[in-house]
């Protein structure tokens, strides 16, 4: 379940729509590239740390983290 979870678009996460926005537009339109990020590639296109730790806590409902860690 997780593997597929990998390949859908990051609009199933129900982001803020300005994040969500913002990742779009750096090419970040699937689960498996956000979660190949780091927080330090996250602050990198200009995210502040609440938007990071939301994007955390979205990944963390769907047992995903940043840097594929899976739980």
């Amino acid at each position: 379940m997780r593997a597929k979870i990998l390949e859908e678009d990051i609009n199933i996460l129900e982001l803020n729509k300005n994040v969500n926005e913002k990742l779009k537009e750096n090419n970040i339109n699937k689960i498996k590239e956000l979660c190949s990020m780091t927080k330090a590639d996250l602050r990198n296109i200009s995210f502040e740390q609440n938007d990071i730790n939301n994007i955390e806590i979205h990944l963390q409902l769907n047992g995903l983290d940043i840097k594929k860690r899976r739980y």
